[in-house]
C-alpha cells in the first residue's frame, strides 16, 4: 500500500503565502493642482495638490486653467528679432512699442501681417532698451536708454533726443544703459562702469552729476540696474534708492539729495545671486522681486538675511521661484543674462522670458502673484512681454508682435496643454503598484476632449493626443463668442464634466495626468479639478 504524503508550499521571504487570493485595488485621490508646478520635491516630499508638469496652463487660486491661443498682430519692417517691448500711458493715451536691434516700432495698431509696420525710429545700434515714465509740469515723457544710442524721449506723439544731457567728464548719452525715477529725480547708469549720474529734481535734461559707487561695490563688475523701493507699500518717507551690480551686490541709499553726504546716506550693501538682466525685476505689491541665478529674490528678504556661501545660499531658500528651482537654475545657466519680467496686472500673472537657447528651448515661466504658484508656456518663443489696454502682447525672434491669450489656436495651429500630478506612493514606500483606471473632473463651458494617462517613477512624458477641443462660438460672453453666432441665452457659466478612462502604469510612485488639445476660433475655458486613480498594490520592491 502506497503512503500519500501531504504537499508542501515552497518557502518564501515575502511573508505568508496564500493560494487563490485575489489582488485588491483601491482609489488614490489627487487634489486639484492649486499648488502649481513643483519640480524640486524629492520622493519623500511630494505635496498633494501640486503638479510635476503644468504646460500651457495658467496657475489660478483654485488650480489651473488652459491658456488662450495667440495671433500675429504686427510685423516689424526689418523682420529681425524683437528685443524689447515698452509702453507709454498718460490719461487715455496708451501706446505699445517694440524694438529690434536697429529700430523702434509703434505696435499700438499695426498693419495686419503679412503687411509690415514702418519704423518710428530707425538707424539705431542696439535694441536692449529700458524705459520709465517721468511726468512733470511740462508733460509726461517716456525715457528710453539702450547703452548704444543717445537717449530717446517720447512725449505722447513724437520721439526726440532732446533735451540733451551734459556731463562734466567724457561721458556721452549713448553710454547710458539704464535709468529710473527716484523722488522725481532721474538716475542713470553708465556702460561697463560703477558710475551713476543724476539730474536735478523734475528735470528731463541739463547737467548731470556724477555719483560714483566704485568704493561701495567691493566685488567690482559694473552697475546693471536700479530702482526705488519702499519699506512701506507705495511711495513715502521710507523710499530707498537701490543700485544693483552685475556681481549681485546691492547698495541701498536713503535720502533725497545725492549731492549731500549727510542727506543721501548709505544704509547698507547686500549680496544676492548674480542678476539675470537689467529688466529682470518687477514690483509686486509693496515688494520688488529680482531674477538672479539663485531664483526670484524678494528685496524684503535681502534686508533680513544675507547671502553667504558657507550658509548654503540662505536667500535661495526664500526665493519666490523655489518650487521650480531646478528648472530656473537650468535656464539661468544656459543664458546668464538677457531675462525680462513683465506683470499682467489684470490677470495677476507675471511672465518670465529669457533668451532662446538649445538647453531650455521654447519655454516661458508664469507665476500667479496672489499665490506664488508656477506653470510654463510653450509654443510662443517670446523674447519680451508688454500689456496694452488689458491685453497681453509679446515679441518674437522673427520680428512679429503677437497678441497672447487670444483665440483657441496659435496662428491657426492647434496646441496642447499637459497636466501631470505629483508622484505619490500607492501604499507604503517601496510597495509597487499598478494603475488601471483614472477618473478626473473638469470645470468648463464646453465639454472638452481629454486624454487621461498615468505615469510611474518620475516618467514625465505625455502621450500624443490629436482630438481637438473647440471653444463655444455661441457663448454670450463678451470678447469670446463670435459676432452674429453667439446666443444671448447661451451657457456663460462653467459646468462640471468628468471622464473615466483606462490607464496603464506600474511602479513605486504613481501620477495621473491629462492632455487637452486646443483649436478653433475662440479661447477655451477649461479648469482642471481633482482626480482619482484605481490602483492595485503589489509586493514590496526588492
Amino acid at each position: 500500500m502506497t503512503r500519500v504524503l501531504p504537499g508542501r508550499l515552497p518557502l518564501t521571504n515575502r511573508g505568508q503565502a496564500s493560494i487563490g487570493r485575489s489582488q485588491t485595488s483601491h482609489a488614490v485621490t489627487f487634489p486639484a493642482p492649486k499648488g502649481g508646478l513643483v519640480t524640486t520635491a524629492d520622493m519623500a516630499s511630494q505635496v498633494p495638490g501640486s503638479a510635476s508638469v503644468l504646460s500651457n496652463f495658467l496657475p489660478t487660486l483654485t488650480g489651473c486653467t488652459i491658456r488662450g491661443g495667440s495671433r500675429k498682430a504686427g510685423l516689424a519692417a526689418d523682420g529681425s528679432a524683437i528685443r524689447s517691448a515698452f509702453k507709454y500711458k498718460y490719461g487715455s493715451n496708451e501706446k505699445l512699442f517694440m524694438a529690434t536691434a536697429s529700430a523702434i516700432y509703434n505696435m499700438t495698431a499695426p498693419a495686419a501681417p503679412p503687411a509690415t509696420t514702418a519704423a518710428e525710429v530707425s538707424g539705431l545700434n542696439g535694441g536692449d532698451w529700458c524705459a520709465f515714465q517721468h511726468t512733470t509740469a511740462g508733460g509726461s515723457f517716456l525715457v528710453c536708454l539702450n547703452g548704444a544710442d543717445p537717449r530717446r524721449i517720447y512725449d505722447g506723439s513724437s520721439w526726440a533726443t532732446t533735451p540733451a544731457i551734459s556731463f562734466s567728464d567724457a561721458t556721452t548719452m549713448a553710454q547710458l544703459n539704464y535709468g529710473w525715477l527716484f523722488k522725481n529725480r532721474e538716475f542713470f547708469l553708465k556702460n561697463a562702469t560703477l558710475d551713476a549720474y543724476y539730474l536735478p529734481v523734475n528735470a528731463i535734461g541739463g547737467a548731470a552729476s556724477l555719483f560714483p559707487l566704485g568704493g561701495v561695490m567691493k566685488k567690482g563688475g559694473s552697475l546693471l540696474t536700479g530702482f526705488s523701493w519702499s519699506l512701506e507699500s507705495g511711495d513715502g518717507l521710507s523710499d530707498l534708492c537701490v543700485f544693483v551690480s552685475t556681481e549681485g551686490e546691492i547698495a541701498v541709499y536713503a535720502g533725497s539729495d545725492p549731492s549731500s553726504a549727510s542727506d543721501f546716506a548709505l544704509k547698507g550693501v547686500y549680496q544676492i545671486g548674480k542678476p539675470l538682466g537689467k529688466n529682470a525685476w518687477i514690483r509686486v505689491g509693496g515688494d520688488v522681486l529680482i531674477a538672479t541665478t539663485d531664483g526670484l529674490t524678494p528685496m524684503s528678504q535681502v534686508f533680513q538675511r544675507d547671502f553667504h556661501q558657507r550658509e548654503g545660499q540662505a536667500l535661495a531658500q526664500v526665493s519666490v521661484s523655489r518650487p521650480i528651482e531646478d528648472d530656473w537654475r537650468q535656464a539661468a545657466n544656459a543664458t546668464g543674462s538677457g531675462w525680462t519680467l513683465k506683470p499682467w496686472v489684470e490677470q495677476n500673472l507675471v511672465f518670465v522670458a529669457f533668451p532662446d537657447n538649445s538647453v531650455v528651448s521654447d519655454k516661458t515661466f508664469v507665476m500667479n502673484v496672489l499665490t506664488g504658484r508656477w506653470s510654463t508656456i510653450s509654443n510662443w518663443r517670446a523674447n519680451c512681454f508688454e500689456t496694452l489696454q488689458g491685453g497681453l502682447f509679446f515679441g518674437s525672434l522673427d520680428g512679429y508682435c503677437w497678441q497672447g491669450d487670444s483665440g483657441g489656436t496659435d496662428d491657426g495651429l492647434s496646441f496642447t496643454a499637459t497636466y501631470l500630478s505629483q508622484f505619490m506612493p500607492a501604499g507604503q514606500f517601496g510597495q509597487r503598484a499598478a494603475a488601471s483606471l483614472a477618473h478626473m473632473y473638469f470645470r468648463a463651458k464646453t465639454k472638452p476632449r481629454v486624454q487621461l494617462f498615468a505615469r510611474a517613477d518620475f516618467d514625465r512624458t505625455a502621450p500624443p493626443f490629436d482630438r481637438v477641443t473647440e471653444g463655444n462660438t455661441a457663448s454670450p460672453e463678451w470678447d469670446v463668442g463670435l459676432w452674429d453666432v453667439a446666443r444671448w441665452d447661451g451657457v456663460s457659466e462653467r459646468l462640471r464634466y468628468d471622464f473615466r478612462q483606462n490607464v496603464r502604469a506600474a511602479g513605486d510612485m504613481l501620477a495621473v495626468g491629462c492632455v487637452i488639445t486646443s483649436g478653433g476660433a475662440v479661447k477655451l475655458d477649461i479648469a482642471v479639478d481633482l482626480a482619482t486613480m484605481q490602483v492595485s498594490a503589489g509586493e514590496g520592491s526588492a
